[in-house]
C-alpha cells in the first residue's frame, strides 16, 4: 500500500500498512510503555514508516510538513465549557486525539473572529482548527490553507467552504416531548432563549420537539424569555392567571431551574399543575426541589475524533459527518 502522489503519509497510513491501530503507532513513535507493544509489532511499524517515508519522531514530522501535531478548537463562548454535554465530549475528544498522536488545545478568545482569528491560528501551525462555521469566511479559509492548516467547522448545517461536523441535538427536544406525552400532557410549551447566540442552538431542540408533537397531533407553543429571574417570574404569573400549559420543555436546565422557582412562587405546583423537563442533565437538577427531570445524552459509540482525523488525512466523507446525540431521559420529580 502506498499513498497517492503528492500526499504526505499520515499516522493512519502507517497503521493500515502495519496492520495495527493508530494508538499502537503513536506508542511506538513516542517510545511510551515499550512493554505494551511487542518487538515484532514495533518492527512492522518501523518497516511501514520506512516504506512510506514517514518522519517518525513528532518533532521531525512537524518539521517535514511545516505544521505541528496539534488540533486547536476555538471556544467561542464561555457557555460552551459550562455545558455538561459539551464538556464530556471535549474530554473524550482530547483523549482520542492523544491516542492518535495529536495534542489538543482549546483557544479561549471568544472575541476573535473571521480573518483575524485565521491569522492567529495559522501562526500556531496546527494540523487542524475546529470552530463555528461562521468563522470560516472565504478569506479566512485561504489563510489557513496557505499555512497547511485544515479548517473544520462545527454547526447545524454543512458549510460549502470547509468540512463540517453537523451536530444534531434535535433528538433531545423530541425525547423531552415524548416523555411529557407519556405523562398525559396535551398542551405543550417549549421555552427558548431570547438572545440570538444561544437561540441558534436551542432552535434545533425546538424542531425535534415540534416533530414529536406533530406525530401525536398535540399542539405546541414556543415561548422566548431572557435567562433572568424577573422574566421567569413574569411568565409564571401570566400562567397562574390562566392559559397555562400542562407540559413545559425548557431548552436548557438553567432555564428550567429559573421557571421551577418562579412557578413555585406563583403558587403553581410542579408536577401537579404542570410537568417540567430541562435539557443537559446538569448537576443543578439534583439540587433543585422538586428535583428536575432532564434529558441528557447517552455515550456515543464513536466520538468526534474519527471525523476530525478523516478531515486531516484527506478521508472526509460528508455523508458520515452528522453527529447525532442519543437522548436519555433522567426521570426525577418534575
Amino acid at each position: 500500500m502506498d499513498v497517492a502522489p503528492g500526499r504526505r503519509p499520515t499516522i493512519a497510513d502507517v497503521a493500515r500498512l502495519a496492520g495495527v491501530s493508530t494508538a499502537t503507532v503513536s506508542h511506538v513513535l513516542q517510545g511510551r510503555d515499550p512493554e505494551r507493544v511487542p518487538q515484532q509489532t514495533r518492527e512492522r511499524v518501523h518497516a511501514a514508516m520506512r516504506r512510506l517515508g514517514y518522519a517518525g519522531q513528532p518533532g521531525a514530522r512537524s518539521l517535514s510538513r511545516g505544521r505541528a501535531d496539534l488540533v486547536v478548537m476555538h471556544v467561542w463562548s464561555q457557555a460552551v465549557l459550562r455545558s455538561g454535554l459539551v464538556a464530556a465530549e471535549l474530554t473524550r475528544l482530547g483523549a482520542d486525539l492523544r491516542e492518535a498522536g495529536y495534542a489538543f488545545m482549546l483557544h479561549g478568545e471568544p472575541a476573535l473572529q473571521g480573518l483575524q482569528a485565521a491569522r492567529v491560528w495559522a501562526a500556531l501551525r496546527p494540523a487542524a482548527v475546529i470552530a463555528e462555521t461562521s468563522q470560516f469566511t472565504r478569506a479566512a479559509v485561504e489563510v489557513l490553507h496557505a499555512a497547511g492548516v485544515v479548517p473544520i467547522g462545527l454547526g447545524r448545517e454543512p458549510s460549502p467552504l470547509v468540512p463540517t461536523l453537523v451536530l444534531d441535538d434535535s433528538t433531545l427536544g423530541e425525547a423531552a416531548v415524548v416523555h411529557l406525552l407519556t405523562r398525559g400532557c396535551t398542551d405543550l410549551v417549549v421555552l427558548l432563549p431570547r438572545a440570538p447566540g444561544p437561540r441558534m442552538y436551542a432552535e434545533a431542540r425546538y424542531r425535534g420537539a415540534e416533530r414529536a408533537a406533530a406525530r401525536h397531533g398535540v399542539p405546541i407553543r414556543r415561548v422566548t424569555m431572557a435567562g433572568v429571574p424577573a422574566e421567569a417570574a413574569a411568565l409564571a404569573r401570566e400562567w397562574a392567571g390562566g392559559g397555562r400549559p400542562d407540559g413545559v420543555f425548557a431548552w436548557h436546565d438553567r432555564y428550567a431551574g429559573l421557571m421551577l422557582g418562579a412557578l413555585t412562587d406563583a403558587g403553581l405546583r410542579v408536577p401537579d399543575d404542570l410537568a417540567l423537563v430541562g435539557a443537559g442533565n446538569e448537576p443543578l437538577c439534583e439540587m433543585l426541589r422538586p428535583r428536575l427531570t432532564s434529558v441528557g445524552v447517552a455515550p456515543a459509540g464513536r466520538g468526534l475524533a474519527h471525523l476530525i482525523l478523516a478531515a486531516i488525512e484527506n478521508r472526509w466523507d460528508p455523508d458520515q459527518a452528522v453527529f447525532p446525540w442519543t437522548p436519555r431521559i433522567h426521570r426525577r420529580d418534575t
